[in-house]
């Protein structure tokens, strides 16, 4: 179903998302995300306010915690299967309404409490995850039934923090953000990574100051429990974390804590150095990792993720004289014009050449005026979208 629904076709999806039955639902849930994934972007702006005037987001949040009554289908184990199916086309069908719908959306579905339930249905599923990981440890197996509803649920709740109030409504949660973080960092992805989008998440909160106050906070060390996988983290991970980290480096009072504790100049330029090597004096202040694999070094090979790291040293030089002064100490010059001369990417090369500007003029006697105009002129960044993923589903039941 695609193109702008009528009033006949969206009475159908509401009555249905509305009936008892689990496979009617599921259904439902598959028309909502259909009718939304037209190609004529004015049909689904136009579907999606018409399914907030008849509170579709209300009807898919309960979804996600209704209990299935054992006399609807025989065997208990069965109505198990039946919630967590229903849960998870109802968690895509969200994604693919909050996405499009925006603000509007995302307040219609914050109030509905699909935070909350997203928390419980986390908390329900992760000891099963926990279980399966400890007793198949194998990276080519399909994920399982628990494993690709969380894996909906923090894709939604990614699609939601893109807006300011689903930021702010998930920041109200602090325990699902310790929780998540906890899972992402303490999980290391074996076979399907149900808690990929965690990094997104993180990314979309630091748009927030509030958001930036939590994960910078030394107390509980968010970020560094999230930084290794921006070495070794699958793309989803890389990116996601490569965001936060451009995000908080906004924080122009944390700047010195970020470059002189938490060291995160190693942190930014790993992944930006590659095979070439470096002159013998450029390694005098450099952390030795960016040189010592020799040609083994691999770069970041995605663009998206070198330009938010490019873009977090430019932000770091917009924090003062002395945050310049310690990029430079540490040779970011030197990383930074190495990267240039293999960056393919243009948008990528436009941001070394900002960085390079800055580190290499003389500054004194200079007023720190110009600076500023970096942290002006650049929005703070959030994730992209993420698309439910269709044909992705264990809709056999024996």
């Amino acid at each position: 179903m695609s193109g702008m629904l009528d009033a006949e076709q969206l009475a159908e999806i509401v009555s249905f998302l509305s009936n008892d039955r689990p496979d009617v639902k599921c259904e439902a849930c598959d028309a909502t995300s259909a009718s939304l994934g037209s190609d004529d972007a004015l049909a689904n702006r136009q579907n999606v306010a018409t399914m907030l005037e008849q509170d579709v987001p209300k009807l898919l949040s309960k979804m996600i915690s209704t209990p299935y009554p054992p006399g609807l289908i025989s065997g208990k184990s069965i109505n198990e299967v039946w919630k967590t199916r229903v849960q998870y086309h109802s968690l895509n069908a969200s994604s693919a309404l909050v996405s499009i719908g925006g603000e509007m959306a995302a307040e219609s579905f914050i109030s509905s409490g699909i935070i909350g339930r997203i928390g419980e249905l986390i908390m329900e599923h992760t000891p099963a995850i926990t279980q399966l990981r400890q007793m198949m440890n194998d990276e080519a197996r399909d994920a399982n039934e628990s494993e690709r509803v969380v894996d909906a649920g923090i894709a939604f709740l990614s699609n939601l923090t893109r807006t300011e109030s689903g930021s702010s409504a998930f920041l109200d949660k602090e325990s699902l953000v310790t929780k998540l973080i906890s899972e992402f960092s303490s999980n290391p992805p074996t076979g399907f990574d149900c808690f990929q989008h965690v990094g997104s998440v993180v990314m979309n909160i630091t748009q927030m100051e509030r958001g930036r106050k939590i994960i910078l906070n030394t107390s509980t060390k968010y970020l560094g429990k999230m930084v290794p996988f921006l070495r070794g983290g699958s793309v989803t991970r890389r990116y996601g974390v490569a965001g936060a980290i451009r995000n908080v480096c906004f924080e122009k009072d944390s700047s010195w804590w970020l470059l002189n504790e938490f060291k995160i100049i190693d942190t930014i330029c790993f992944p930006l150095c590659g095979p070439e090597g470096f002159d013998i004096d450029d390694k005098v202040g450099m952390n030795p990792e960016f040189w010592l694999a020799g040609i083994d070094k691999k770069r970041d090979p995605e663009a998206d993720i070198r330009h938010l790291l490019v873009e977090a040293i430019l932000l770091l030089c917009a924090c003062g004289r002395r945050a310049r002064e310690t990029l430079r100490e540490k040779q970011v010059y030197a990383v930074i014009k190495v990267l240039d001369l293999s960056e393919e990417n243009e948008e990528v090369s436009n941001k070394i050449d900002e960085c390079v500007q800055y580190l290499m003029r003389d500054e004194e006697g200079e007023e720190n005026t110009e600076p500023v105009r970096i942290l002006e002129e650049h929005e703070l960044t959030s994730s992209k979208v993420v698309k439910p993923k269709p044909g992705e589903s264990y809709d056999s039941i024996d």
